[in-house]
């Protein structure tokens, strides 16, 4: 529809030929008119703008209006030099001479015509001379709209004619679209509903346009039907972008009680859910027989794209979660019928909306587990793209520990409402009566939605959902058939494999990464779990006559064949105990690493020249490495032969210095070959003081800083900024400094994103050294290197200890724009940083700036972050105003909250003072208490005093500047009652930011909301504090699968426990916050439905989420506590003195069933 959008040609007619309708698609709409002109014969009437306007006015008028002995061309020549007049003369009436209703009754005689051509002409002349409502008001005064619907309705090979019409009737929306006339409503709504049957290429520019009116006046679109156009519409499109923006226009419609009532819910909305919920569903009455299979597929995408699109709104949420027999009980409610296709197709809609990836089609549930491990290799992470700066930002966290993340608050409110909806029961239903390729998939979905539910549901919602009765029942269970039997059984097996590969956690894919993590020293305990190889399965006996002995059975002496060695006993010999040259001299010894040596060197091209993808080569890069560490510690003895090894790879280094591009170190396999590895020996001596001084010798350093001026080194500084050593001060970061700032652009950006891969590694001392390279890039010339800096400076600051460093650096931000403000803005969150820009006047400026703009500019921002993480919509570059869309859809964004300007200043008591002093939260409170909801810019001023407040919530301080004002009662009250919808979803973030302290908790909590209180940084899984070692016992009783994870968010009720004070190390993370969902659900009782009880304790409990927990009777005694007691259940205590250490649950081989009894110690009204 981009020629819909261009209304501000001047010169040239609109003629199309009639025969130009196959060659219509992809030329530029300029190129049409140039090329229809010169072929129209239009004929040349000159125009004289030297003489009066209204004397030209009056000769152009009378030719239009002849009914004869004016020629079709000649018309068209006077139409064109009309628009010629007008944008020479303005639109001023007193200039033309005539009445404005003159000329168009003059123009109106155009669109009579016998010519096309002159038609079109026509039309766009009109769309020239509407510029405000009063022209429009006379335009429909003398029904010129039923001639504009005339032309639209017109044969189809009229293109030219029906773009003008199209384009004029845009015009009309822009100037008045409440003046909109119901005849071209009509007309456009009749192309909208027929042109596919028809053909017609103009049907998706139509039903644009009633979307377009839709949101400007939706009550004629209403009136006629349009919005049943468009909601067909949505069934017809399987283009993603499309289908989204239908979609959205009917979930705007939603949000706003104004236009609310125009659209029926229960009719209209859940025509979406129609090609799944009718098995007999035809969207048309001709489809041919032989076409039903795939128009019902085309039907179950464009559905499948619609539900999706409407749970990533709140309006779509709410309305389709609504009580009764809404549409999200529908759709779980399918899944208990034995139909594949539709249950294939609702968890390719499950894993849509919970942004997972889809497992591959496989019956080996290992193998569709590892289709989908977000560490498995992407293309992205190949030495020419993304590289290691890729592979790290997916695998290692980001920094934020409690930061809000606002995509699991969303994600927390849907998972939610589909568990109370009974999602986990259809789940168990498809695992045990469908084929082996369904129950995989639906295996790993039940999983990860567990897995979910213990990271970002409060506990007192996901507790009850580990255990999973019916599934264990089922699989102990001699009452149902043993094949229903045997795919319970295997899925709990499958369930326990997946929490075993969870609670491992993310693993680096590439030796580069891991190299990285393993030599962070700030990272110890993982560097430990990472350097611990699989155990040997040779025995070590520490014995001279063992070494000999392994030393010949790994045929390293004896054979020739270098990759039948036995490299296995290879890597026992490098790392037995107290074994190097120094301490043995036996010449075998020497022989052994001679021939490693030789093997290794890149001048006999042995391991150089294997592939990267050799079957061995990962093996023979770690052996290698531990070749090197076994030289080093082998002193003097070892010190020739890793010299030997070090001079030989600077030469093959050297080698690629000044030489063409054709025959630089790509192109001699560098990408392709294990020589790329040769960066990672280096990198592993650059990790010792000895190793450091050899490379300096052997002239390592220097050969680099060579290659940072030569072109074409591209492959060359990424992998030796990837393997470098950073953590001593040396001659590596003065290599890094080199390439950060001499090297192109390309290498500048990836030395760049290194940066937050040796943040996020926890590399040593970065914050004396790392936020000094960060602050220098603020200042590159590359627009996309400074944001990167920008942004790695934002994360680093969620330290402490990097925030200090950067105010230290006083760097000047003002060049970045907004960003760059809002990074200046975390200053204020500590003392020196707050005296830093209060002394300068900074603070009091930015106060002004914030009541007046920025927290408008506020809800901007984060609106458009979350846009971006949860549609196709993509922000616009370099301050361009085209949006962009991608049908790429990000796999689980994260949408941290941005920095506030008084989320800021609330974590320091003097910030508080200061609003204290200027009356901000009872200025932002009046505007809660009294909303102006008519108005879009009233929401907006809505929104930005709840945002701001929010962040004044996100400290102590700050929250008994809200509890004084008592604001927070009414910002429940809008969560809970607000009639427009995107407001409830505000709320919703707001309160989560509030809960963001123990305090904020137990505030929210009083008005019956729960939070998460742990950190997001807790590893998985997790006990919460009042689940003691007897509870512990207890649940034992369940698969570790299903064991618990996040903290609880109960009260705790030892009184000793809620009186200590939160530490600082201790945050208690807003990943999610919930309420009673009556404002959004209101559940009934479910019938079963299915022949077994299926979990029976997922529903939400109506008063206030749980009054108990109930636990079995019969206790199992675990190992670690076997003399518990089995009638009470007491609380642990948090201790102030240490960090409470994670208890992860065990699990039992056999699952008794038990009767099931209240335990009055977690028991809280």
């Amino acid at each position: 529809m981009g020629f819909l959008a261009r209304n501000d040609e001047v010169s040239g007619v609109v003629y199309v030929p009639g025969n130009m309708a196959a060659s219509f698609r992809g030329r530029p709409i300029r190129s049409l008119r140039m090329r229809g002109r010169n072929d129209s014969g239009e004929e040349n009437v000159p125009l004289d703008l030297t003489r009066e306007p209204s004397e030209n006015l009056r000769e152009i008028l009378q030719n239009v209006a002849k009914p004869h002995g004016v020629s079709n061309m000649r018309k068209l020549g006077h139409l064109n030099n009309f628009i010629k007049l007008l944008c020479s003369i303005g639109h001023r009436e007193e200039c033309f001479g005539f009445t404005h209703e003159e000329i168009i009754i003059c123009l109106r005689l155009a669109l009579l015509n016998e010519a096309k051509e002159v038609r079109a002409a026509g039309l766009r002349a009109l769309r020239y001379l509407i510029r405000d409502t009063s022209v429009l008001q006379k335009v429909l005064g003398l029904q010129v709209d039923y001639l504009i619907a005339r032309c639209i309705d017109i044969q189809q090979s009229n293109e030219g004619e029906r773009t003008q019409a199209l384009r004029l009737v845009r015009k009309i929306i822009t100037v008045n679209a409440m003046l909109f006339p119901t005849s071209i409503a009509n007309s456009l709504i009749a192309v909208g509903t027929d042109g596919l049957q028809e053909r017609d290429r103009m049907v998706r520019a139509a039903i644009a346009i009633v979307c377009e009116l839709a949101l400007k006046n939706p009550e004629v679109v209403a009136k006629r039907g349009g919005l049943s156009t468009i909601l067909k519409s949505v069934i017809d499109c399987q283009l993603s972008r499309i289908n989204e923006a239908l979609i959205t226009t009917i979930l705007h419609l939603l949000n706003h009680p104004r236009t609310r009532h125009y659209v029926r819910v229960d009719v209209e909305l859940e025509q979406i859910l129609a090609p799944f919920t009718d098995f007999h569903y035809r969207h048309n009455a001709d489809t041919a027989e032989g076409q039903l299979k795939e128009d019902k597929e085309a039907r179950f995408l464009s559905s499948r794209m619609a539900i999706v699109a409407a749970f990533r709104s709140w309006s779509g949420i709410i309305n389709l979660c609504k009580a009764g027999n809404s549409g999200i009980q529908s759709l779980v409610g399918l899944l208990s019928i034995p139909n594949m296709d539709v249950r294939k197709g609702l968890l390719e809609v499950l894993y849509e909306i919970f942004r997972l990836p889809v497992p591959i089609v496989t019956e080996d549930f290992m193998e569709g587990l590892l289709s989908v491990d977000p560490a498995r290799f992407q293309d992205t992470w190949r030495l020419s793209d993304g590289f290691v700066a890729a592979e790290a930002k997916v695998i290692l966290p980001h920094r934020a520990r409690s930061r809000p993340d606002l995509m699991d608050n969303y994600l927390a409110f849907v998972l939610s409402a589909f568990i109370t909806n009974g999602l986990l029961e259809g789940l168990v239903e498809v695992v045990t009566s469908s084929d082996d390729q369904l129950a995989v998939r639906a295996t790993i979905l039940l999983g990860e939605l567990l897995h979910m539910a213990n990271t970002i549901l409060p506990h007192s919602h996901s507790h009850h959902l580990h255990c999973l009765p019916t599934l264990i029942n089922m699989a102990a269970s001699f009452d149902i058939s043993q094949e229903k039997r045997l795919r319970a059984s295997a899925a709990v097996n499958n369930l326990k494999r997946f929490h075993e590969k969870k609670k491992k956690g993310l693993k680096p894919h590439s030796l580069y990464l891991d190299h990285i993590i393993r030599k962070s020293v700030s990272s110890h305990n993982r560097r430990e779990s990472h350097s611990r190889s699989h155990r040997d399965i040779y025995v070590i006996k520490d014995t001279e006559e063992a070494l000999m002995t392994n030393l010949r059975d790994s045929h390293i002496l004896n054979h020739k064949q270098n990759l039948e060695w036995n490299w296995l006993l290879i890597a026992t010999i490098l790392k037995w105990p107290n074994v190097n040259l120094r301490n043995n001299k036996d010449e075998q010894m020497h022989k052994f690493v001679r021939r490693l040596l030789y093997f290794y060197k890149p001048s006999s091209k042995l391991y150089a020249g294997l592939a990267l993808d050799h079957v061995k080569a990962r093996q023979l890069t770690v052996v290698g490495c531990q070749f090197v560490e076994f030289l080093m510690d082998s002193d003097e003895d070892g010190q020739g032969y890793l010299e030997d090894l070090v001079r030989d790879m600077v030469s093959w280094l050297s080698s690629s210095s000044g030489l063409k591009p054709e025959r630089c170190l790509q192109s001699n396999g560098l990408l392709t070959t294990l020589s790329q590895h040769y960066f990672l020996f280096l990198g592993t001596l650059s990790a010792h003081p000895q190793g450091v001084k050899l490379l300096e010798k052997c002239g390592l350093f220097q050969c680099l800083l060579n290659l940072c001026s030569v072109k074409n080194q591209d492959a060359v500084l990424k992998l030796a900024v990837s393997t470098l050593d950073y953590s001593r001060d040396g001659l590596a970061r003065v290599i890094l400094s080199k390439i950060l700032t001499a090297a192109t652009d390309t290498c500048r950006l990836y030395a760049t994103k290194h940066l937050r891969v040796l943040l996020r590694a926890g590399v040593e001392f970065f914050s004396s050294w790392g936020m000094e390279l960060l602050v220098t890039q603020l200042h590159d010339h590359s627009k996309a290197v400074s944001m990167e800096a920008l942004d790695i400076l934002d994360e680093a600051c969620e330290d402490k200890a990097n925030l200090h460093a950067l105010i230290q650096l006083k760097p000047a931000l003002s060049h970045l724009g907004d960003k760059g403000l809002l990074l200046l803005l975390r200053f204020l969150s500590i003392p020196k940083g707050f005296s830093y820009l209060n002394e300068r006047g900074y603070v009091s400026k930015q106060l002004d700036k914030w009541q007046k703009e920025y927290n408008l500019k506020y809800v901007d921002l984060i609106e458009e972050q979350l846009n971006e993480a949860l549609t196709t919509y993509r922000k616009p570059v370099d301050g361009d105003n085209y949006v962009r869309r991608s049908n790429q859809r990000l796999q689980r964004p994260n949408v941290f909250l941005p920095v506030h300007l008084y989320g800021q200043l609330v974590h320091d008591k003097t910030g508080c003072h200061l609003l204290e002093a200027q009356s901000v939260v009872p200025d932002l409170s009046y505007t809660v208490r009294s909303p102006m909801l008519d108005t879009w810019e009233g929401i907006k001023q809505l929104k930005a005093a709840l945002w701001a407040l929010g962040n004044i919530g996100s400290s102590n301080w700050g929250l008994n500047l809200l509890q004084e004002e008592n604001v927070i009662p009414d910002i429940v009250a809008l969560a809970q009652h607000c009639d427009v919808l995107s407001v409830r979803g505000t709320c919703v973030y707001v309160l989560g930011v509030i809960s963001k302290t123990r305090q904020g908790c137990e505030v929210l909590k009083q008005f019956g909301w729960d939070a998460v209180r742990h950190s997001r940084r807790t590893l998985w899984p997790v006990t919460p504090d009042e689940v003691d070692t007897q509870l512990t016992s207890e649940l034992s009783s369940v698969p570790s699968t299903l064991s618990l994870n996040s903290e609880s968010t109960s009260s705790r009720h030892n009184s000793e426990s809620e009186s200590q004070p939160i530490r600082e190390n201790y945050v208690f993370s807003t990943m999610c916050l919930f309420k009673e969902p009556s404002f959004y659900l209101h559940h009934k009782p479910v019938k079963d439905r299915s022949p077994f009880q299926i979990l029976a304790s997922t529903r939400l409990v109506r008063t206030r989420f749980l009054n108990s927990l109930s636990l079995p009777s019969k206790k199992l005694r675990s190992t670690s506590d076997p003399k518990a007691p089995s009638g009470s259940c007491t609380p642990t205590e948090l201790k102030t003195g240490s960090i409470r250490r994670n208890r992860t649950v065990t699990e039992p081989s056999v699952y008794i069933q038990a009767h099931r009894n209240s335990c009055p110690g977690l028991s809280r009204h």
